[in-house]
This record gives C-alpha cells, sequence and structure tokens, in this order.
C-alpha cells in the first residue's frame, strides 16, 4: 500500500469592487504608500491587495474604499519602482471558481495560499481604528511565500460625514443572479456531483476518505490545494487512471484495492477540494500539470492556480447545458 502525504487546502477571501462615488482617500494613500516602498523594494514583484477590517474584525465600506484607493496609489507607482500589481477585480472571479467567501479580505493564516492563488510575491493588508472623527489606518506589506513583514507603515486620517457613514454599512457580496425561467431550463435532469468526506476535521496522519456520487453516467476529475498553495489532480492518477463513474452509485476514493492512501501531512490548516463532473471523457487540462509517472503518481499543476482556474473555466464554458457539475469542499486539518 503507498501512503501519499497530502495537506490540500486553502482559506481565502477576496476584495469586491465597491461603488463609492466621489468618495475616496487618494491623498492619505499617496504618502503611506511612498513610505512602505521606502522600506521594502518591490523590484520584479507581483503585489496584491487585500483588505482592511475595523477594530472589530468588521468590513465596512470604508474598508473597501481604502483597499481600493491604497491600490491606486500602488498603481501609480509600479512603473517607476518596477513592480507589478495583481487587479482586485480577478479576486471575486477566482473566489468564485473556487466557492470561497466573498466578504472581501485575506485571512492572515493563508498568506501563502492566497499568494500562490495570485500569482502574487507580496500582500498589502492592514486595518483601521475609529475614534470619533478620525481613524488610524494601518497598512503592511507581507512577503505571501512565509508571511513575513516587509515593512509597515500608519497615519492618522479625518474623516468627511460621507465617509463615517461607510465606517458603519457592511461590505456585501453581490446578490446571485436569479434561477433560469423554467422554459430556459434543459429539458433532461443536470448532471450533479456530491463530494464528502468521512471527518470534518483531521489529525496530521489521519488517512482520509472520500465519497463521491453522481447522479448521470460521466467522468470525475478531484483536485486538492495545499496549505503551501500546491494544488494536485487526484483523480484520475497513476494507479486508478479511469475516471468513468456510474449514476447512483457511491464511490470511495481512493477504493481499497486501488494500491494507495490518502494521508494527511503538515502543515495544519484548512483543506479545499474540487469535484469536477464531466459528461465528456475527460477534464483535459495537461497544459497546466506535470506529467504522470511512477515517481510522481499525481499530476501535480506546474503553474500557478490561476492557470488551472482559467482552463476549468474555459472547459465548463464548452460544456452543453447540464453536461458538467462542480462541488467544492472545505475540511479543517489540525
Amino acid at each position: 500500500m503507498t501512503n501519499i502525504p497530502t495537506a490540500l487546502a486553502v482559506v481565502f477571501l477576496w476584495g469586491l469592487p465597491v461603488q463609492a462615488g466621489q468618495i475616496n482617500l487618494s491623498s492619505e494613500a499617496a504618502p503611506i504608500i511612498s513610505d512602505l516602498l521606502r522600506q521594502a523594494p518591490l523590484q520584479g514583484k507581483r503585489v496584491a491587495v487585500g483588505g482592511f477590517k475595523d477594530s472589530e474584525k468588521k468590513i465596512t465600506r470604508l474598508s473597501a474604499v481604502i483597499a481600493e484607493d491604497l491600490e491606486q496609489a500602488l498603481v501609480s507607482q509600479a512603473s517607476r519602482h518596477e513592480f507589478k500589481m495583481v487587479d482586485r477585480r480577478n479576486f471575486a472571479e477566482l473566489a468564485k471558481e473556487w466557492d470561497l467567501s466573498l466578504n472581501g479580505y485575506v485571512d492572515d493564516s493563508s498568506l501563502t495560499q492566497v499568494g500562490r492563488l495570485l500569482g502574487a510575491d507580496v500582500l498589502c493588508l492592514g486595518g483601521y481604528t475609529r475614534v470619533g472623527k478620525k481613524i488610524t489606518l494601518r497598512v503592511t506589506l507581507v512577503g505571501a511565500e512565509k508571511g513575513d513583514i516587509l515593512a509597515a507603515s500608519s497615519t492618522e486620517i479625518k474623516l468627511s460625514g460621507d465617509l463615517r457613514d461607510l465606517d458603519e454599512k457592511p461590505l456585501e457580496a453581490k446578490p446571485a443572479a436569479p434561477a433560469p425561467t423554467e422554459a430556459a431550463r434543459p429539458v433532461a435532469e443536470a448532471l450533479k456531483v456530491e463530494l464528502a468526506a468521512d471527518k470534518a476535521q483531521y489529525a496530521v496522519g489521519d488517512k482520509m476518505h472520500l465519497t463521491v456520487k453522481v447522479n448521470q453516467d460521466c467522468f470525475l476529475t478531484l483536485i486538492d490545494v495545499g496549505p503551501t498553495g500546491k494544488a494536485t489532480i487526484v483523480f484520475p492518477n497513476l494507479y486508478a487512471p479511469s475516471n468513468a463513474v456510474k449514476a447512483g452509485a457511491t464511490y470511495v476514493i481512493p477504493d481499497p484495492s486501488a494500491g494507495f492512501e490518502f494521508e494527511i501531512g503538515p502543515p495544519a490548516g484548512a483543506e479545499l477540494i474540487r469535484a469536477i463532473a464531466s459528461r465528456e471523457p475527460s477534464v483535459d487540462l495537461g497544459d497546466a500539470m506535470a506529467t504522470v509517472s511512477s515517481s510522481a503518481p499525481f499530476g501535480e499543476v506546474k503553474q500557478d492556480l490561476r492557470v488551472l482556474t482559467r482552463d476549468i473555466h474555459v472547459k465548463a464554458k464548452k460544456a452543453k447545458p447540464g453536461e458538467w457539475s462542480e462541488s467544492v469542499l472545505k475540511l479543517s486539518i489540525r
């Protein structure tokens, strides 16, 4: 029996665009960004702006205004300091692809995963404290690979009435699009995949078993993302090369006779597993993954997760209505 160490997952939250009208903090954002860039040269780096919670760890509309204006201040300096920006507008799209929370901001415990997902080297994070008509804004540049603080700065900002109002309003995700009308629904029952694990929480060293059930004959692909941001195609694989599954049957992965196990390895954290069911023979992600071999029986994604997300999105759009289904499972590793 081959033990396959796997620490799978990622917890991260993304910024949502806001409509702030004429409200902005541009004049306050520029000096604090200049101070950060004096402390930490970013030449050749990719930088992403996360979120700015208040002192009660709440996400407000003012949080989004702060993040947006800091991003603009960074953009204005990118060419001069020779770094590149990751557009915050991509955050919501990536979060939707991986069924992640959309309330706006990077979880400090998941910096490595976030950086890998975005292809970012440095994250701009922070928070603010409001006292009366003023806030103290704290901004930090954090290395995505190790979570180390590269630079930190703070400033006091006097709020106008409009900005004080935004501080009192929570930032909410946009409502989901309405369900299609009966006339627009496919006549046949749509493909559906259900994914579950034998536990909600695992310890390092535990064996993990997944169960999958589909309502139509189809082909199944399972993808995991580790705490370090490493993505792997865990099914199909060298030991179980056929991913054809039958309607109504409950599949246990790995199968006891498959010759391998999923053993949870360090580090601890959150776990993300994505199941894709397709009526097509396979979800061809060959451009994004390394070749499977006896020394590497699982298909490791060789590029950053943005490439994988893009490729999956393209395949899904090409599928006929009702012939593609996905499910995302989030677990905890302690």
